[in-house]
């Protein structure tokens, strides 16, 4: 039996197909790298509560599984007791994004572990449908301060791809600085800490269990996957995974479409 013990995976890209569905190929591996206990980390940066149902799919649950949300600004257990790591977005730093996202005139929002929070009164649809996806209820605040007073992970940006291109070129190197910028879709542009990645979670989370970092695995396929591919023991990319990621990970696996994550498990953590 191979001796990775964690399994960090992206969902959008590499767990699930283009259909939004967990091919029976990848249900089944995961299933079976479960019961030999090596612990399957679902990694995103989606909330707790828009990974539940995925979670219960595949069996992950408990207090002794786990689940990085956030783009890493937070590594909870399954069952959303306990908190293992956290990296909130500090409220300077939000100033300054906030700041800078009402000069863009682009919609602004900051994420709690269980509720989305923002002051424009003009919701975008693409914000409505993020918060319909990830299972999080929104709440309409009046002042920027009464904004600045709620315990955020993160805040995220969410607008037409064109016009997300177009402001994330221009962010300045002032917020680049200690913000971590990231693009997890081409609707999204979220704003972490710059302590805060998948990959730091990752290792954060084996240093806590024990595991070595040769002994972790990471899989993905977007920038926001990045530094967990880099930081993992095995860095897999996906066959549809953009050309950066491709470049710096150990080894590609299939897309997934063609239950990639389920090629990557069977030979890198089912084999003898």
């Amino acid at each position: 039996m191979s001796k990775i013990k964690i399994v960090s995976i992206d969902i959008d890209g590499t767990l699930l197909n283009d259909r939004r569905e967990i091919t029976p190929e990848v249900k089944s591996r995961i299933q079976q790298a479960l019961a030999n206990g090596v612990k399957i980390v679902i990694t995103t940066g989606r909330p707790l509560p828009g990974v539940r149902d995925i979670l219960s799919e595949l069996g992950i649950n408990g207090d002794d599984q786990y689940v990085i949300t956030y783009n890493g600004g937070l590594v909870q257990t399954a069952s959303g007791k306990k908190t293992l790591f956290r990296q909130p977005l500090s409220v300077e730093a939000f100033q300054k994004v906030n700041a800078f996202m009402t000069a863009q005139n682009t919609y602004v929002q900051v994420e709690t572990q269980d509720a989305a929070y923002t002051t424009h009164h003009r919701i975008h649809p693409w914000a409505s449908f993020e918060n319909s996806l990830v299972n999080l209820p929104l709440f309409v605040l009046d002042t920027e301060v009464a904004l600045e007073k709620v315990e955020f992970i993160k805040a995220i940006a969410n607008a037409e791809s064109d016009e997300l291109d177009a402001v994330q070129a221009v962010v300045p190197d002032e917020i680049k600085d200690s913000v971590n910028v990231i693009r997890s879709t081409a609707n999204n542009l979220e704003f972490i800490d710059q302590h805060a990645s998948k990959g730091h979670a990752l290792l954060a989370l084996a240093d806590v269990l024990g595991v070595a970092q040769a002994d972790t695995m990471a899989i993905g396929d977007q920038a926001n996957d990045y530094s967990m591919i880099a930081q993992a023991g095995i860095g897999v990319a996906m066959g549809n995974a953009i050309a950066d990621v491709k470049h710096i990970a150990n080894a590609q696996t299939a897309t997934n479409n063609e239950s990639g994550v389920a090629q990557a498990i069977e030979k890198f953590v089912l084999s003898e």
